[in-house]
């Protein structure tokens, strides 16, 4: 599947779950930005236990929609540009070599929403699936011995890698709602149930993101029952 079907398909979905919302829902628009810090988890190989795999920053943010059918409880959909990758040091036959990989996502996650408490000040719970597109990779590869890198942009193979990601994420965080909208923040830990790479014998029987997220989120709201929530301390 192109490129262009499937980001076209991920925008038809969420545009989809803005449509079928309930006309009695309060109902928010908001955009949200933050930083992640993801790797690459690579299981049951014996072999990579001469490679130490770290950690690697990125930016992640969006559109989120929000409607909640009951006062604490509803669906959130969000509709993210978000960087992943991670950081291996080969040290296989004497080696002393840096690898970094940075993939470029398109991400839906749609999420049950829970806020807690009352009045403007309020936790929350976020909890479901996502999926994702791969726009892009890259990765560059330094020689810890000399000092000297490369860096290549990589060429997806359509028999070797998989560019769909998919997978499950949980966050927690607060809310502080204003007369104008609300403002919240939210940390998140995302598990990986797909498979990067298709070929099992190069590295990995199994090759699957975890991410760990911070999010800063502004909304707003888009219909008078949302506007009369923000008064309701129950």
């Amino acid at each position: 599947m192109s490129e262009t079907k499937v980001i076209k398909i991920l925008y038809i979905v969420f545009f989809i779950s803005i449509l079928s919302l309930e006309s009695n829902a309060q109902v928010t628009l908001g955009v949200q930005g933050g930083g992640n810090l993801s790797k690459m988890d690579f299981s049951y190989n014996p072999e990579y236990k001469y490679t130490k795999v770290n950690y690697t920053e990125g930016f992640i943010g969006g559109l989120v929609i929000q409607f909640l059918a009951e006062k604490h409880t509803g669906i959130e959909a969000e509709f993210n540009y978000a960087q992943k990758g991670w950081v291996e040091m080969d040290t296989t036959f004497g080696n002393n070599l840096k690898s970094r990989n940075k993939l470029d996502y398109v991400e839906l996650p749609i999420l049950t929403h829970i806020n807690m408490g009352a009045g403007n000040f309020r936790g929350l719970f976020n909890l479901g699936p996502y999926i994702g597109y791969a726009l892009n990779r890259r990765y560059t590869v330094t020689d810890e011995n000399t000092g000297s890198s490369e860096s290549h942009e990589y060429i997806f193979n359509k028999d070797s890698d998989n560019r769909i990601d998919f997978g499950l994420l949980v966050g927690f965080g607060f809310e502080y709602r204003f007369s104008f909208g609300k403002i919240a923040t939210e940390a998140r830990y995302s598990i990986g149930l797909g498979d990067l790479d298709k070929n099992k014998g190069s590295q990995a029987e199994v090759s699957q993101f975890r991410v760990l997220g911070v999010l800063l989120r502004y909304s707003v709201p888009l219909n008078a029952k949302a506007k009369e929530s923000k008064k309701d301390q129950k």
